[in-house]
């Protein structure tokens, strides 16, 4: 038998132990939505919930691409003392789908940052690792509008790979957003 079948043969076998080793490693919390709101849910699903999540001033538009938006604002619980939180919601149905593939939360304050990342890290556990994040950053970076700062993720469980939570910083304000990418791409 060659080496080379032979290294072939020893990794195949060892190629379930890896998996449970990944698996275990890998391991996170399932990515389901925002507040109530899960991804997948049709149009009407998500203005059902929208009231119970506190979701106020609802508008609904469509781009030109055909893509439905439909946009609110959540107001926070203040401190005694502390102005009104509030943030501004877009949850995204792509052009041809009844599906719920992108809810983009956005945060006026950028020193929010550690508390929106310690709620995250608490709900998602650790982000990914930092080479991992800044990689991500180059791939994505360039389609946005203005230059992110910053960049935290989150990936979905085994069952969960196409599904994330990315943390945006920008220079004055953030984003969180919830997807499943093969929604967002037409796939499902």
């Amino acid at each position: 038998m060659s080496q080379a079948r032979q290294r072939r043969g020893w990794i195949g076998a060892l190629a379930p132990a890896l998996m449970l080793i990944g698996g275990t490693a890998l391991a996170a919390p399932a990515i389901t939505g925002y507040g109530s709101v899960e991804l997948g849910m049709s149009p009407d699903e998500v203005r059902e919930r929208l009231t119970g999540d506190g979701v106020t001033e609802v508008t609904e538009a469509q781009t030109a691409d055909g893509d439905l938006l439909i946009d609110g604002r959540l107001g926070g619980s203040p401190a005694p003392g502390d102005p009104a939180v509030e943030t501004d919601l877009r949850y995204v149905f792509p052009a041809g789908s009844e599906r719920l593939a992108l809810v983009v939360a956005f945060h006026p304050e950028v020193a929010d940052h550690a508390a929106v990342k310690a709620e995250l890290t608490a709900q998602y556990g650790k982000p990914w690792e930092e080479e991992m994040a800044e990689w991500w950053l180059e791939q994505l970076a360039d389609g946005m509008p203005e230059t992110p700062l910053g960049f935290s993720a989150w990936g979905g469980d085994e069952q969960q790979r196409h599904r994330f939570v990315r943390l945006w910083t920008f220079e004055e304000y953030l984003t969180v957003e919830t997807l499943d990418t093969r929604l967002l791409s037409g796939r499902e």
